[in-house]
């Protein structure tokens, strides 16, 4: 019985995503042309030597991308209520929107508003239960005050951190530990697959670590990325080679695909997916909230970062230390990060390789039953 309703639960999650895909795939390729052509130090306009004028246009971007997101967390949650609820009352799906809208918005000190985008799981949450405890309140103004007493309150317990805080990985020990970052790295995955972390944005290439500072002060002072003093660390690593492709490690779910022959899907996300942008991936296929994908999108990332620190450790790459251009495709990094390093990029194919491989068998389980429950 739990089975049955849960299939059913993410069915109706899954061809919701189906809907809200075309605008999530719109919004993946804004977020792309602001990072390499809209900012200054862009990966198209730093490649191809262009002349960058437009400043004021690519200041647009970010306040554009942040109301398209929140605009579809909204009519998401929308048309989730609409599904769960049976069309039992025209005005229901109104009050979700009320409620989001009510507890994203925040005031600054100096009055300007801010929108925070609500998770996908707690989107879910408020929709189902407007649709099942909403729905047996009889009077619509009722509904509206309540509607709005519940986005007060969700507001300020976001504002408190309350309901959401997730243990984060430290970027001030100059040590990795693998026993701290692999079960971290599981649990900040898992909460992506959860929807408790939103996979609309990007994860930015960063080294303001001390261990990762260190090692760019030495490889400017003496010219060379040998004797490193931390060769293994945060950003060789974790930075490095857990997300080529976005979080998951999804280059090698796009390969996967391919390989099964779903071109449409591949075409419509191979570029995005190339720099990093998986959000429309994982919402069409869809990744988050399938039991299927739940193991590959955990284990990928991990296998793919022994790899790189295998490599790194027995000499045969560089470990990735230079600053590189924002927007950079995550399977160039560490070949850019190591100012040419060929070891590093072929531990880079090598990890794509093997997250390929990981991502095949559970792709061809997903395709084999969605063509059962067509047939």
């Amino acid at each position: 019985m739990i089975k049955i309703r849960y299939q059913h639960f993410f069915k109706t999650i899954a061809s919701t995503f189906k809907v809200i895909y075309p605008l999530v795939l719109i919004d993946a390729y804004l977020r792309l042309i602001q990072n390499t052509v809209f900012n200054p130090n862009g990966f198209f306009i730093k490649i191809f030597n262009l002349s960058w004028k437009y400043q004021s246009l690519g200041r647009l971007f970010t306040p554009l991308t942040t109301i398209l997101e929140l605009l579809i967390l909204l009519f998401f949650g929308y048309l989730l209520t609409t599904r769960f609820s049976l069309h039992k009352s025209p005005d229901l799906s109104f009050n979700t929107v009320i409620i989001l809208a009510v507890a994203c918005v925040n005031i600054s000190p100096d009055l300007r508003t801010i929108w925070n985008q609500p998770p996908l799981l707690l989107v879910i949450l408020i929709s189902w239960l407007v649709a099942h405890i909403f729905g047996k309140i009889p009077w619509p103004t009722i509904r509206v005050s309540l509607a709005l007493f519940s986005g007060c309150l969700l507001n300020l317990l976001q504002q408190s951190d309350v309901l959401i805080k997730l243990p984060g990985i430290s970027t001030s020990a100059r040590n990795l530990n693998w026993w701290t970052l692999g079960p971290l790295v599981m649990i900040r995955n898992l909460a992506t697959w959860l929807g408790l972390i939103n996979p609309f944005s990007e994860t930015k290439q960063t080294i303001t670590s001390p261990s990762a500072t260190a090692n760019l002060s030495v490889a400017l002072s003496h010219q060379s990325l040998n004797h490193l003093p931390y060769p293994i660390n945060l950003h060789s690593i974790y930075t490095s080679y857990a997300f080529l492709g976005g979080i998951g490690c999804t280059l090698g779910l796009i390969l996967a695909l391919l390989i099964v022959k779903k071109e449409r899907l591949v075409l419509q996300n191979i570029f995005l997916t190339m720099f990093g942008f998986n959000a429309p991936l994982l919402l069409r296929l869809p990744v988050l909230f399938n039991p299927y994908f739940l193991i590959p999108f955990i284990v990928s990332p991990l296998i793919s970062m022994l790899i790189g620190a295998l490599f790194i450790q027995l000499g045969w790459a560089s470990p990735a230390v230079y600053q590189i251009f924002s927007g950079t495709p995550s399977f160039l990094i560490n070949f850019l990060g190591t100012n040419g390093n060929w070891g590093s990029l072929i531990a880079t194919i090598i990890a794509i390789i093997c997250s390929t491989v990981i991502y095949l068998p559970f792709v061809k389980a997903e395709v084999d039953y969605e063509n059962k429950t067509l047939d």
